[in-house]
């Protein structure tokens, strides 16, 4: 067993025991021999199945207090609130990523008529202010 096995297997089990049991975090460090700034380096924030309300990726508790409370936290654009805030995930307005196997195609996104336009005019009002800027600086 190399050390990257030995590490996966110990936050595996640091995990599991952490959000699936009622032990508290010094039985935890105890039973797995780590000392508990080690535990709480291998704990990984647990999925909550909700959606953020700014950028639609899955919402996670960072801890189990936190989700004792409700809280919530987004690591994509740091939003946090409670599981009544939050989105459904996968609802209208989030964004999904598809896992494609090697053999399945592609099928080209949907495009919303909205976002285009607004992409469209910043990239026409991105070009007149560059043309702006080159005409000014030939007439200096």
């Amino acid at each position: 067993m190399d050390i990257s096995t030995e590490t996966r297997a110990a936050a595996l089990a640091a995990n599991e025991l952490y959000w699936g049991s009622a032990k508290s975090v010094n039985q935890i460090a105890e039973e797995l021999d780590l000392s508990k700034g080690a535990l709480y380096g291998l704990i990984r924030p647990l999925p909550s199945g909700f959606g953020c309300p700014l950028c639609g990726d899955e919402v996670m508790s960072p801890n189990r207090t936190a989700r004792e409370k409700g809280i919530l936290g987004c690591s994509s654009c740091a939003w946090e609130g409670d599981e009544d805030d939050a989105i459904p995930y996968g609802g209208e307005g989030s964004v999904t990523i598809p896992s494609f196997d090697e053999v399945d195609v592609v099928a080209p996104a949907p495009t919303n008529p909205v976002r285009t336009r607004a992409i469209a005019g910043g990239a026409l009002l991105g070009a007149a202010a560059g043309l702006a800027l080159v005409i000014w600086a030939r007439r200096r």
